[in-house]
């Protein structure tokens, strides 16, 4: 009898060292603390955000991201494929929030690529447009033209006026109390004649669309020039392309000294704006690896060729850009 009950109790002090290690398991979390620019600080108070990362992975090996706005309200919760703030892929439904607590956005996931429907709500709670991706496509703020990759089905102003019902009518679009663009939806995409101001209204624009496609532009600024174009957006673009500033980096950066002696190996991300001219400026380390190994990939980019502008509807414009670099000593 004295030996059930020893059996019994390292028993149940074998199931509450599992349950306590499960528990820690699964409350172990990583924190980070990342400012409006996306880059990352160590100061809470300097942070446009906070970001709550579950390093323990569910049954379908994702892990759960929450990220809250200074007030503790939630911003965002998703589920991500591998646990590192830096670097998100998203698989799933990524509901975003206003400061309000009322949902801004909701997509849907595949392969950390948008997929099937997505809705987009007002401040006030209104639907604001549903969106259906006929392929899958990365992160809405990285497409060049999303309205290419999606299909509009639901558009309605902040009154609940619908203006685009079953992918057809004719939607106005507001940035701010001057620009906008109005225009003709037809099964989903952009069709015909459409107008419009942009810069404060400082330009004025017309545009026709076949299909969804620009066949062509015109923006006239306040003088009457006329500046004519078959792009809406126009990225910025090294001499050479992307990969002759990869090779410029690669033959210019040297590690320092520092950064050798402690084995440092990893990307460091680098930001910067591409001006109305092509020169560069306003360079920030959004990842540093430390060691003076950020300040050092700024240098050699401060040394790079000036680029060719960026254009929105055929005016330069200022780009913000970005560029990783893998460091590895091995």
């Amino acid at each position: 009898m004295t030996h059930t009950l020893l059996y019994i109790h390292k028993s149940l002090i074998v199931l509450f060292f599992i349950s306590l290690t499960n528990l820690l398991q699964a409350q172990e979390t990583l924190v980070t603390y990342i400012k409006k620019d996306g880059s990352f600080t160590p100061l809470k108070d300097s942070a446009a955000y906070t970001s709550i990362l579950q390093l323990q992975a569910n049954d379908a090996g994702l892990y759960e991201l929450n990220e809250y706005y200074p007030n503790g309200n939630l911003k965002r919760h998703a589920w991500v494929k591998t646990p590192d703030p830096k670097r998100l892929r998203f698989e799933g439904p990524v509901k975003s929030f206003y400061d309000n607590e009322v949902l801004q956005s909701i997509y849907q996931y595949s392969n950390d690529k948008i997929a099937d429907t997505a809705k987009r709500y007002y401040r006030n709670g209104v639907l604001k447009e549903t969106r259906f991706y006929v392929k899958n496509q990365s992160s809405p703020a990285l497409i060049a033209d999303y309205e290419l990759a999606s299909r509009l089905v639901y558009y309605a102003d902040s009154l609940n006026n619908v203006q685009v019902k079953n992918g057809n009518g004719t939607a106005t679009f507001f940035s701010d109390d001057q620009d906008f663009e109005q225009g003709n939806y037809v099964d989903g995409l952009r069709a015909g004649h459409w107008k419009g101001k942009m810069t404060k209204g400082k330009y004025q624009f017309e545009e026709w669309y076949e299909k969804g496609v620009l066949t062509k532009g015109i923006t006239t600024d306040s003088t009457g020039q006329e500046y004519n174009y078959t792009q809406k957006d126009v990225e910025p673009e090294y001499p050479g392309g992307i990969q002759q500033l990869r090779m410029f980096i690669g033959n210019n950066y040297r590690y320092p000294t520092e950064a050798i002696k402690a084995n440092i190996s990893g990307q460091i991300l680098i930001s910067f704006v591409v001006e109305k001219t092509g020169k560069t400026s306003s360079y920030k380390i959004i990842n540093d690896l430390g060691y003076g190994t950020g300040q050092r990939a700024i240098d050699v980019l401060k040394r790079a060729k000036d680029f060719t502008p960026g254009y929105r509807r055929g005016i330069p414009v200022r780009v913000a850009y970005s560029v990783p670099i893998q460091l590895n000593l091995s």
